[in-house]
């Protein structure tokens, strides 16, 4: 690939990054419109049902092999447990006490949780270098400065925080398996994963809101804001936002990837502010500066040469 090719891939990879921020921090409010209607287990599932049914019409469009079963069909089971079920749940349920805004600064700690879990579970020292350091500690900064206005309101209950931090460790623990298990498995076809990811995360969530909630009629289903809500939620947030992330973390790394959670809170502050007419206190801003900062510093840490040279192979297999 020649310098020109890759600075176009690197330009689209960016693009791409961008628009999972913007699919990702839209989320936040379309939740709460659901969960203040509905149960929220049951929400997560209608989120995860309806964007399994978009993906499968996509992959049957371009005429992929779906729903294969590899022999070590378990392990993306339990990724995607970790990927989209038990997330899911927490931050449905974190909702119902939080404010969007609040919910999508919390979600902004994956990279955190990403690189000290990255090191506890699978001994990888690769991301603690300087930069990559210096720009998760100035995110983190920026999370505190744009969440601590929040702790004396009313919304800030500690239940929901607690939910949303679950929500975040699940987030890392599951990018995670995919980038160290899943993703140098070369055997494992990206749509194949992510299409068992997607049905253990349905048993979950089917199993669990059957077993704590009640569920609601169709009539309070069908109103015209919940489905709207449901279907961004399924489409873009899910089914769209998936590919790209997997795309992304199959490309940069696990701790990279989830480098795009620093940018929600930022766009989730902006659609608070064009929505719900929610203007930031100066700390918040401040915090925002931060956080982009934060985000720069990673980005623009450099792999080692045999990392992308095994990267590139992997992405080579996975695309033949």
């Amino acid at each position: 690939m020649n310098n020109r090719n890759v600075s176009q891939k690197g330009g689209l990879d960016f693009l791409l990054f961008f628009i999972l921020a913007l699919l990702w921090s839209g989320s936040f409010i379309n939740i709460k419109v659901v969960v203040d209607a509905l149960p929220p287990i049951f929400c997560a599932l209608m989120r995860v049902l309806l964007s399994l049914f978009f993906l499968v019409l996509f992959f049957t469009w371009q005429r992929k092999k779906i729903f294969s079963a590899p022999a070590k069909c378990w392990h993306l089971w339990v990724a995607g447990f970790f990927t989209q079920a038990l997330p899911f749940c927490f931050l449905f349920m974190g909702e119902k006490y939080l404010a969007p805004a609040l919910a999508s600064i919390i979600n902004s700690t994956v990279s955190i949780w990403s690189l000290i879990l990255g090191t506890l579970i699978f001994r990888d020292f690769s991301q603690w270098t300087p930069i990559k350091v210096g720009g998760i500690v100035l995110g983190f900064i920026g999370i505190i400065l744009v969440f601590a206005p929040f702790l004396h309101g009313r919304e800030s209950s500690w239940l929901g925080f607690c939910s949303v931090l679950i929500m975040a460790l699940s987030y890392a623990v599951g990018g995670l398996l995919n980038q160290h298990v899943i993703f140098k498995n070369s055997q494992i076809r990206f749509e194949t994963n992510l299409l068992q990811q997607h049905l253990a995360s349905i048993f979950f969530l089917t199993a669990t809101s059957l077993s704590l909630e009640t569920w609601p009629t169709f009539s309070a289903i069908f109103h015209g804001k919940i489905i709207f809500s449901f279907l961004y939620l399924g489409l873009m947030a899910t089914a769209l936002a998936w590919i790209i992330y997997f795309y992304l973390i199959r490309e940069w790394g696990a701790v990279r990837a989830a480098s795009v959670m620093y940018l929600v809170p930022v766009l989730a502050i902006v659609w608070d502010f064009l929505f719900l007419h929610f203007i930031p206190a100066g700390s918040e801003l401040l915090g925002v500066t931060a956080i982009l900062t934060g985000v720069t510093l990673i980005q623009r840490t450099r792999k080692p040469k045999a990392i992308r040279f095994e990267q590139s192979t992997a992405a080579d297999a996975l695309n033949s």
